[in-house]
């Protein structure tokens, strides 16, 4: 089918067409009303406790620091399924989120089997409002501290030996992400469109396939044919002789 085939398509369809472009025009504005969404990444540190070995909590590093780290994860984020990621540093706003928070360390081993090194779990909030964001994001640190508490006194620990958390940095930066208009109604158009010209040709086919069943379903009326017998040939008593010699010329 050549350009000028799908013009007059489409012209004969004229209702369809016009009903898309109606479609596309609203889609289109509803997609360049979009004022994106807020979101923050900040780390929650966990430390160990302070004593003359240990004089600088965030420079202690352990692996009971990094258990602790991923059972109070455990427990922040219930019994569910963890989703690793290809890369540690993969955003809910990457991902598509558009509302919501996440709590996870940062897995930085290979396919095969997990890796984590670091007393850390990256806290990230998507939200509509800045004001969101911090509210969202003040609540879930509390409940981290909170899960904390509750494990280490479920343990027995001694408050001298308690490990503390902290946010890195404390002052959380808040990022508004948003999308870029122009390329939003640039694929709402093509979009649109292509599904447009899918609807006129199923629309055509579905014709086709109709005509075609009417015409085996209509019985075909045989024409007689009825040959032509000369004049002469219907008399009877009289010869051809005698009938040629009496019908005029062109009778």
């Amino acid at each position: 089918m050549t350009l000028w085939d799908l013009f007059e398509l489409a012209v004969r369809r004229w209702p369809v067409v016009l009903c898309a472009l109606a479609i596309t025009a609203g889609m289109g504005w509803v997609s360049i009303q979009d004022d994106g969404v807020y979101w923050s990444r900040t780390q929650v540190v966990f430390l160990a406790p302070l004593s003359e070995e240990n004089p600088n909590a965030l420079r202690t590093q352990s692996e009971s620091l990094i258990i602790t780290a991923g059972l109070v994860a455990k427990e922040v984020n219930g019994p569910g399924e963890v989703t690793k990621y290809g890369s540690p540093e993969v955003t809910l706003v990457g991902l598509g989120v558009r509302e919501g928070w996440s709590v996870r360390q940062p897995d930085v081993g290979g396919q095969w089997a997990p890796n984590f090194n670091q007393q850390v779990l990256y806290l990230e909030v998507v939200g509509p409002t800045p004001a969101h964001i911090q509210a969202q994001q003040d609540a879930i640190f509390d409940q981290i501290a909170e899960e904390l508490d509750i494990l280490q006194r479920e343990l027995e620990v001694h408050p001298v030996n308690h490990i503390s958390v902290t946010i890195a940095p404390e002052s959380t930066a808040i990022y508004h992400a948003t999308g870029s208009r122009p390329r939003a109604l640039m694929m709402t158009t093509v979009l649109c469109g292509a599904a447009t010209v899918a609807l006129l040709f199923a629309l055509e086919m579905r014709a086709r396939r109709r005509w075609l069943r009417e015409q085996r379903d209509t019985p075909t009326t045989a024409i007689p044919i009825v040959q032509a017998r000369p004049p002469w040939a219907s008399a009877p008593g009289r010869s051809a002789d005698e009938l040629r010699r009496t019908v005029p010329f062109g009778g």
